[in-house]
């Protein structure tokens, strides 16, 4: 198996992009005008625009969908997997621009000694290793931004490492292990229905939502009878299913809120994360294929850039607007605020897609097996 071979999903890039905005539209409005605050327009956002983390949740899935599946591929080809190759394969999309971004704002902090002026903060050796989430359990995320919600890509990180162990020594056992995972992730948040933090940061809660991800792609790979069953569906079924996931996503903070419900969550939108999965890339009555749009599609292709960037524009323009937030206009606040916020996220992330991290991802060709 080579880059030139490679298994590609044309219709999951754009897609990547619609999980960034779910985040993105979680964090992109805000202000300290108390009457704004207090309107039927913030309200709406606060409560049902919020559930930013459920674009996080199918990152997880997609993720293991595509390793496990690559992972298949690779072994069917070469009769191998070779884990360190996989390991620098992913390291090469991610660790450039990650530790680009962790190593410059630590130097801002402590060049220009801003740590006085900030919350504790995990120490730069937990975001090199990728371990903060585990400090964020203990301490929250009450501290600077563009830090905060790097949690994310260091429970990715750790499931890379694991899955990489899992692929290589025990392939055969991918599904009972995936299924044991989604158990331990149910019990887990069982556990601790009330600590939010654990919720949120720790990287037990979220195995379910790889060990659905890894299902998914064992359904694709071995031509299941449920992807038969996708690849017929009509799209009355397709439009009841995506409405529904709407549904779910807008109420998320209504229905999800007692233990069972809260114990389930991530299992019930893995579920519908892998029907979106296998349905744009295999059934064949989609109501629409997202990949046709090769705007969008390469907005996804952005999506790692797109996601980090946003954290950065976002940090810097709730410092330098802090001051006058109390003034803003309802204008400001739902329409020019989060129009230039993206757009200036956009703009960085195409930057530095086509100028740096692109550049460094072509290296992977030399590390397939």
């Amino acid at each position: 198996m080579n880059a030139a071979n490679k298994v590609y999903f044309k219709e999951l890039d754009a897609t990547r992009f619609f999980g960034f905005l779910h985040v993105f539209l979680a964090h992109c409005f805000f202000t300290s005008n108390l009457s704004i605050q207090n309107s039927a327009s913030f309200y709406f956002v606060d409560h049902y625009l919020k559930a930013g983390f459920l674009g996080l949740d199918y990152f997880f899935v997609l993720s293991s969908f595509l390793l496990t599946y690559l992972g298949f591929e690779e072994r069917k080809v070469s009769g191998n997997f070779n884990p360190i190759k996989f390991l620098i394969r992913r390291g090469l999309r991610l660790w450039p621009l990650y530790y680009l971004i962790v190593i410059g704002v630590f130097s801002v902090i402590y060049i220009f000694n801003y740590s006085s002026q900030i919350k504790e903060i995990p120490s730069i050796f937990n975001y090199l290793f990728f371990i903060q989430n585990f400090w964020m359990v203990n301490n929250g995320q009450d501290f600077l931004f563009i830090l905060v919600f790097l949690w994310s890509i260091a429970i990715e990180e750790q499931f890379y490492i694991f899955w990489a162990f899992v692929q290589r020594f025990l392939s055969r056992f991918i599904v009972p292990i995936s299924f044991l995972l989604i158990a331990v992730s149910v019990i887990f948040r069982f556990i601790y229905y009330h600590s939010e933090n654990h919720l949120l940061f720790h990287t037990i809660s979220a195995l379910g939502n790889f060990g659905l991800g890894a299902i998914a792609a064992s359904i694709a790979f071995n031509q299941h009878k449920i992807l038969l069953f996708i690849q017929q569906i009509k799209k009355p079924i397709i439009f009841i299913i995506y409405a529904l996931f709407i549904i779910l996503t807008l109420f998320y903070f209504q229905l999800f809120t007692s233990r069972i419900p809260v114990s389930i969550e991530k299992i019930v939108f893995g579920l519908l994360f892998c029907f979106i999965i296998l349905e744009q890339s295999y059934s064949k009555n989609s109501i629409i294929k997202l990949g046709g749009n090769k705007v969008i599609n390469y907005l996804g292709q952005l999506s790692l850039g797109l996601y980090i960037y946003h954290g950065l524009i976002l940090t810097v323009f709730v410092y330098f607007t802090k001051n006058n937030s109390s003034q803003s206009s309802y204008m400001q606040v739902f329409v020019y605020q989060p129009l230039l916020i993206l757009l200036l996220t956009i703009l960085l992330a195409i930057i530095s897609y086509e100028v740096f991290e692109k550049r460094i991802y072509k290296l992977r060709n030399y590390f397939y097996s």
